[in-house]
């Protein structure tokens, strides 16, 4: 009887410390998705910020691009979008020229981002169809190699400016 006990525990420490590394394996997956995640999340984030960074560099509005001021403001400004001739990111000289920009950006590793760019008028604490000084860019980012639960990931990057701040 006492040799039946010795293999009874030998097996029942093989179980244990199978248990043991099954979790241990679990934990190193879940720990590798989420240093991947994040590489793919810091890419996301500074493709907006140059989206924003570049659209901070160009003037308000149309009618400010050539270094006057609207006589009425915030009447005079323009409609948001991009002007005639305006169909590439190299032609636009004003902030709400990136107002209807989809691009799709391929990033170290072949991944890649779909941009997704709206710009609109911003007033009393939310987007506005009337003139203001303030507009508000929304830049949506996602990509089909970031995923949760089978479900594509969106990510939203608002940015707002004054005519003011210029």
């Amino acid at each position: 009887m006492a040799g039946y006990t010795e293999v009874l525990q030998a097996m029942l420490a093989m179980v244990i410390v199978s248990f043991l590394v099954i979790n241990a394996n679990r934990a190193i997956v879940v720990n590798n998705q989420t240093i991947v995640d994040g590489e793919f999340e810091n890419q996301i984030v500074a493709i907006a910020q140059d989206f924003i960074e570049e659209s901070r560099s160009s003037t308000f509005d149309e009618n400010t691009t050539d270094g006057d001021v609207p006589v009425n403001i915030p009447d005079g400004f323009s409609t948001i979008g991009p002007d005639g001739g305006e169909s590439s990111r190299a032609d636009f000289d004003d902030f709400d020229d990136y107002d209807g920009w989809n691009e799709t950006i391929t990033a170290s590793g072949g991944v890649e981002y779909e941009v997704e760019i709206e710009v609109n008028y911003y007033k009393d604490g939310a987007v506005s169809n009337q003139k203001s000084t303030l507009k508000q860019m929304i830049v949506n980012i996602s990509s089909d190699d970031l995923t949760k639960n089978g479900i594509v990931s969106r990510y939203s990057f608002k940015f707002l400016r004054s005519f003011y701040a210029d």
